[in-house]
């Protein structure tokens, strides 16, 4: 493949997976969860690390979640979303990395209206009260879109965010409570 110059981390999933009573979902939930999300991420990082270090610059952007940063949700989410936080933020502080051109940051988005992800099942099960939800929940009174969330992305991989380095930049509308 040559050289990989940019990683975008945007595998994700197991939000709405197990039971919403904690003891009732298997162990196996937790685990499945956090492979899925933090695992692959941590593994995808560090097969492009030394591509991107014999180029002298690379960018590594990890999709988490509003969830990693505050809290909210399933358990098993939350703890895999706030781990890719933490792991994006230890790199962007190791010096070997980082003197080599190589940046590390995270994109939290918010709700994001995604087909087959949940959103569009209840949007059609009971549109009025999908609506409800939007203007009661939701400051801008709806979701975000995957293009709204890709502008961020973009922008990190640019060479204009060369400053922006362990960053964690929440895309969510104003949804999310933590500063």
């Amino acid at each position: 493949m040559g050289g990989v110059d940019i990683l975008i981390n945007n595998v994700g999933g197991g939000g709405r997976w197990g039971s919403a009573v904690i003891e009732d979902s298997p162990p196996e939930v937790w685990d499945q969860v956090y492979q899925k999300n933090a695992g692959a991420a941590a593994a995808f990082t560090r097969w492009a690390i030394p591509s991107m270090r014999r180029a002298k610059w690379g960018r590594v952007v990890t999709v988490a979640s509003i969830y990693g940063r505050e809290g909210g949700g399933r358990p098993w989410f939350v703890a895999a979303k706030a781990a890719q936080i933490a792991v994006m933020k230890t790199l962007a502080k190791t010096p070997y990395l980082t003197r080599d051109g190589l940046t590390f940051n995270t994109v939290a988005p918010g709700s994001i209206m995604i087909e087959n992800t949940g959103w569009a099942e209840e949007r059609d099960r009971d549109p009025d009260a999908f609506d409800a939800r939007l203007a009661a929940e939701f400051p801008l009174g709806r979701l975000g879109t995957p293009e709204e969330v890709a502008a961020v992305v973009l922008f990190l991989c640019s060479t204009q965010a060369s400053l922006v380095n362990g960053a964690c930049i929440t895309v969510d509308g104003g949804e999310s409570a933590a500063f």
